[in-house]
């Protein structure tokens, strides 16, 4: 490329498409600064930077609200970041079909504010969603505490619309929610972290807004100092007792006390208080439309979890919250980890069986190398357990030139991948030090067999023959 790509760009686009010199600091990822960021101002204008992009072999980075950008292996190459966040309009919204058809740019929080102008609410959650975006929250699947009742967000996905590497637009699935007419590639972009296209539009199903809503905090406390985290591995299993009850919550989530702390809401806190050697948190989270149901089934956990763990020496405190606490505090639990400025510098999410979370939350309190305990937070509806390991000081949290020991990093999650592999799960390395970063596959290889490894492979070569979208960053570094 002779020209500069922000000239070829501005010769299309319009040089108010393109943002100066002076942003692509803002735009790295793991340390890749992109020579050029566009942010197109409506879908055929990403169609024309993918096809710009396809003739010239430029590498393409799809960028939504960047929260979800730590997450992947190391970009092979960045030439453009494609900012889609200014594509963010509410295309459909039919309330007595229960379905919404929007542009990908658009804020989950920007979302489920105009749906709720109509009484409904979309059933997916994400860290940030301020920032976080529908193609983002898409590509990267992510999830909130309330996953355990409503599933990911490509269960609410019913059509969607992508822009393919070579610049033409496709589309799959529609915007009814009976519809089961060809291939659900619905599926298949859901959670491909932008390699196989670039996510422009989608339908979702959506539901009635909830009317009630109710959360519990049970602490589960002891006097005394044991080897590991025993309260921990007692909250899981009275956690994992109440999602199988037909009065289960919709999010259930257990906090050893290390993660506790990292939470910054002021009934955590007043829970959080005392002298207790160990303690840990379930926090069960109940919503609906019909106040006395919530209140039955609220009502129903507090009294199952006040009458577990009995036979450990312990004590158990049940603490109802009001709503605006329920509300606040789901926020902040969805974005544990993700947040700016206080990023854990190593996070491993397990993704098992939840018959197996207990087991999982028993072992991840031993001693490892890194030498400290993680803080742990688990969904045992679910089955997933995210360990998080903290720097000890504020000012060092997230910084690269902060001292860490590199070989007990690679060991801890060698450690925990084993673990997850022997419950049957998988371990992805959701932060971790960059020197660390380049030495492993974060998304746990190991753990997928080469035949599934070499379909993903063919699809990326169908889907994008020439490597140019997010080249090197998922699995197996397709």
């Amino acid at each position: 490329m002779t020209t500069s790509i922000n000239d070829q760009l501005a010769g299309f686009l319009g040089p108010a498409q393109i943002l100066p010199p002076e942003s692509l600091a803002g735009y790295a990822v793991d340390g890749v600064t992109p020579q050029a960021v566009a942010r197109p101002e409506n879908i055929a204008a990403i169609s024309q930077v993918m096809d710009w992009a396809s003739r010239n072999g430029a590498t393409v980075a799809p960028w939504g609200g960047g929260t979800q950008q730590a997450l992947g292996n190391i970009p092979a190459r960045i030439d453009l970041v494609l900012d889609v966040s200014r594509c963010n309009l509410v295309l459909d919204f039919q309330p007595e079909d229960l379905t919404v058809t929007v542009e990908a740019g658009i804020t989950l929080e920007a979302l489920q504010q105009r749906l709720s102008q109509g009484g409904k609410h979309l059933a997916v959650e994400a860290p940030q969603p301020n920032r976080a975006t529908i193609g983002g929250i898409l590509a990267a699947s992510a999830t909130g505490p309330r996953r355990f009742a409503y599933g990911t967000p490509r269960d609410w996905l019913i059509g969607i619309s992508v822009v393919a590497a070579g610049g033409a637009e496709s589309k799959a699935g529609g915007r009814v929610v009976k519809n089961v007419t060809g291939y659900d590639l619905n599926k298949l972009y859901t959670g491909s972290l932008g390699t196989l296209g670039v996510i422009v539009e989608a339908t979702f199903k959506v539901s009635p807004e909830p009317l009630f809503s109710r959360a519990l905090i049970a602490s589960f406390r002891s006097n005394q100092s044991t080897a590991g985290d025993p309260m921990a591995t007692l909250a899981t299993s009275a956690a994992h007792t109440l999602a199988e009850q037909s009065y289960s919550p919709q999010g259930l989530l257990v906090l050893n006390s290390v993660a506790a702390e990292q939470m910054s809401h002021s009934r955590i806190k007043e829970v959080m208080q005392g002298p207790e050697a160990g303690q840990a948190l379930v926090i069960a989270f109940f919503e609906g439309r019909d106040e006395p149901l919530v209140q039955r089934r609220s009502s129903g956990g507090a009294n199952l979890l006040g009458t577990q763990g009995a036979s450990l020496e312990g004590s158990i405190e049940v603490v109802h919250l009001n709503p605006e606490d329920s509300s606040s505090i789901l926020v902040e639990a969805a974005g544990m980890g993700w947040e700016p400025g206080s990023p854990p510098f190593l996070a491993l999410k397990l993704n098992v069986p939840p018959s197996a979370v207990a087991r999982v939350v028993h072992a991840a309190s031993l001693p490892l190398p890194i030498g400290q305990i993680p803080g742990v937070v688990a969904d045992p509806g679910f089955g997933t357990v995210t360990l998080r390991w903290y720097r000890a000081s504020a000012q060092d949290q997230g910084s690269e030139q902060a001292d860490f020991d590199e070989p007990a990093i690679l060991e801890t999650i060698d450690r925990v991948r084993d673990l997850a592999h022997q419950a049957g799960g998988t371990a992805v390395a959701e932060w971790c030090p960059l020197a660390v970063k380049r030495r492993i596959d974060i998304w746990d290889g190991a753990a997928h067999g080469e035949r599934e490894i070499t379909i993903m492979r063919r699809i990326k070569e169908k889907f994008d023959p020439t490597r140019i979208l997010n080249p090197g960053r998922f699995l197996g570094g397709i």
